[in-house]
This record gives C-alpha cells, sequence and structure tokens, in this order.
C-alpha cells in the first residue's frame, strides 16, 4: 500500500519550505549565469556575500534585476535601510542596477585607466 501525503502543503511544501535554503541560486549558478571569471575580485565578492538568512524570502522571486549577493553587500553596509516588500525598489538605490552592470563589465573591480585622465584631457578645471 502506497502512503499519500495527507495535505497539499506536504506535496507542495509551505512557502517555508520554498523560501529556504533551495530558493536561492547556488554559487556555482550565481558564478556561471553571471559569466564570472574565475579568480577575480568579483568571484570573490560574490562568495563573500551569500548570507541569504539577511534577506526577506521574498526576494528571491522579485524582479529588481539586484542579485542577492549584491543586494546582501548593501545591506551589510547599511543596515539602516528599511528594506520593505511594500517599497516598489525594496529599500534599495536603484542606481545598484547599474553598480551591477560595472561590475560585470570590470570583474577586477578597478575603474577604466580612461577614468582617472578624461577630465584632465577634456580640460575640465582647467579655465576653459
Amino acid at each position: 500500500m502506497v502512503k499519500r501525503p495527507s495535505s497539499t502543503k506536504r506535496l507542495h511544501g509551505d512557502s517555508k519550505a520554498r523560501s529556504g535554503p533551495s530558493a536561492w541560486p547556488s554559487i556555482e549558478k550565481q558564478l556561471v549565469a553571471s559569466k564570472i571569471i574565475r579568480g577575480s575580485a568579483l568571484e570573490k565578492l560574490i562568495k563573500d556575500n551569500q548570507e541569504f538568512h539577511k534577506l526577506r524570502p521574498d526576494e528571491a522571486h522579485d524582479r529588481l534585476g539586484i542579485p542577492p549577493w549584491l543586494r546582501v553587500y548593501w545591506r551589510k553596509h547599511h543596515p539602516e535601510g528599511n528594506y520593505s516588500a511594500a517599497n516598489p525598489s525594496g529599500g534599495y538605490p536603484r542606481l545598484l542596477r547599474r553598480v551591477h552592470e560595472w561590475m560585470l563589465m570590470h570583474q577586477d573591480l578597478q575603474p577604466g585607466k580612461h577614468l582617472g585622465h578624461s577630465l584632465h584631457d577634456a580640460g575640465v578645471g582647467h579655465g576653459q
């Protein structure tokens, strides 16, 4: 005789189960999905910010476009923030998506060489 689950809760899991560790992508999935260069400063940053228990469970499936590791990093440095689900931005600055894009393009997390010279070369600040 085959035992059947006594409730759909056991069959499909409850919201706590879905928001647990399996709701968040593994480190490997994060690295592969974002095409992270192995050994890069960005890889280290991602690996150092995997404390997803700091996030709301619903953040695992929202559409903000901010990866969970970057949210953890932000919250570590801004614990005073109000990270409410009622806030359309989740409490994160909208600029964080741009920061993420920059990080993907500069995985060594160092500014490009052109940034140090562009204002000077353009004559900004020299009375021109």
